[in-house]
């Protein structure tokens, strides 16, 4: 093989060839790849913020769902607790005033009965002086009434 000028002038030809691609083309195309790999790699890192993100404020309204959840049953058992509570302290009031209404009403019974007692006691005497007088045919007066006989006719 022979080297003449044809050989050198395609060697300088083909090494000025390449240094203009490099200058023209292959840089600008090697600085719009590098952008667009630190475009998708930013973007990548922010989807992965995002995500993180995401996560951390599902997982604090999950914490903060429960913690409610949790804070309305137990309101909820309190409120239920005091209802019942003072559904007790009703009843066992009323229970109280039944009570001392029954007293009251048997006090007042015994109370009319006596008083009927006492009047009926009165009557006796009164009927006793009247069928006295008529089977005897005069007019007799009973003085002192025995207790003891009178509860026998009213019993």
């Amino acid at each position: 093989m022979e080297f003449n000028a044809t050989f050198l002038v395609s060697a300088i030809s083909f090494i000025l060839f390449t240094f203009i691609m490099n200058k023209i083309f292959y840089k600008p195309l090697e600085r719009v790849m590098d952008e667009r790999q630190r475009f998708i790699n930013d973007a990548k890192n922010d989807a992965f913020n995002a995500n993180n993100k995401a996560d951390a404020i599902s997982k604090d309204r999950e914490n903060r769902l429960n913690k409610s959840v949790a804070d309305s049953k137990k309101l909820v058992a309190d409120k239920v607790y005091k209802a019942n509570e003072n559904s007790k302290a009703v009843t066992a009031e009323a229970k109280q005033k039944s009570q001392e209404e029954i007293t009251s009403a048997k006090s007042n019974l015994e109370n009319e009965a006596n008083q009927t007692k006492e009047e009926l006691k009165s009557k006796v005497k009164d009927l006793a002086e009247v069928i006295s007088s008529k089977v005897l045919g005069m007019e007799t007066k009973i003085e002192n009434t025995d207790n003891e006989l009178v509860n026998r006719i009213l019993n």
